[in-house]
């Protein structure tokens, strides 16, 4: 078993095989056994004529022609990888809140979807559109459509900032008062305000409100005010520690677009066992 990372760009060429796992075991040299796995985690993408679109592939018979594209992303570790499990939290049809663990991606990349929560959902639910994205080292609500129609209207939503969202938050140091932090990102305006939860000798637990949707705004935002999430990878001075990223999506506020009925879900922590 090859413990390298491997990724090729190829078109078919004349004497190459035309079923796509032996063009596969070619170029690649790894067994079929690890291209099924390959192929089944979404790390294969396929052109089948050059005016069609490049799409994941997971059919190892997948027959190709002369015009045919492939692109291949092999890694190991994301092969052989535990992926944690979500869990479906409502049972409305169009759309769904969902707890993502953290360690699960949002969505997947080149190198497959198999280690995302929009992957698992979509082996539930058929089809699933993502409405917004959660840090792969945070844990907590994620907000799912499960029609394309519904995916137009949450994100609309979501992106006039009508739905409110609150996470709790673990930083470092003593906070002892609520606060806002007005503080741009990338050149945008970007606004978290915050109640104290909980203070001790060396953290503080908060809930936390974005009103804006700027990339890792709450670890930016806390970083920025001397008090950095604990456990962030990225940002922050002696925050690190051995629970991982102290950061959980945690309530959802909003009226259902569909129904008209106001939505206040908070996350069931107990019931998860994820207690905060």
């Amino acid at each position: 078993m090859s413990d390298k990372i491997i990724t090729f760009k190829k078109s078919v060429q004349t004497n190459d095989p035309l079923v796509l796992i032996d063009f596969l075991e070619k170029y690649s040299n790894l067994s079929k056994s690890i291209l099924k796995k390959v192929l089944n985690n979404g790390g294969v993408w396929v052109r089948l004529f050059n005016n069609a679109k490049l799409a994941r592939t997971r059919r190892a018979t997948y027959e190709l022609n002369s015009e045919s594209y492939i692109e291949f992303y092999y890694d190991p570790k994301l092969t052989n990888m535990i992926i944690p499990v979500a869990r479906e939290l409502t049972k409305f049809r169009d759309w769904g809140l969902w707890y993502k663990p953290s360690g699960l991606l949002s969505q997947g990349t080149e190198f497959g979807d198999h280690c995302s929560i929009l992957r698992q959902i979509e082996k539930t639910k058929n089809k699933a559109w993502l409405v917004h994205r959660l840090d792969r080292e945070a844990q907590g609500l994620m907000l799912f459509a499960y029609s394309k129609a519904a995916a137009g209207i949450f994100s609309n939503l979501w992106q006039k900032h009508e739905i409110r969202k609150f996470y709790k938050v673990e930083v470092v140091g003593k906070i002892l008062e609520d606060g806002e932090v007005n503080e741009s990102l990338d050149g945008k305006n970007a606004k978290t305000t915050y109640t104290v939860l909980e203070t001790n000798e060396h953290t503080t637990k908060l809930l936390a409100e974005i009103h804006t949707g700027r990339l890792h705004q709450i670890r930016r935002h806390f970083e920025f005010i001397g008090h950095p999430v604990l456990g962030d990878p990225k940002y922050g001075v002696g925050n690190k520690n051995s629970e991982g990223l102290r950061l959980m999506a945690y309530q959802l506020m909003f009226r259902d677009p569909i129904t008209q009925k106001d939505i206040n879900f908070q996350l069931p922590e107990k019931e998860l066992g994820v207690e905060f």
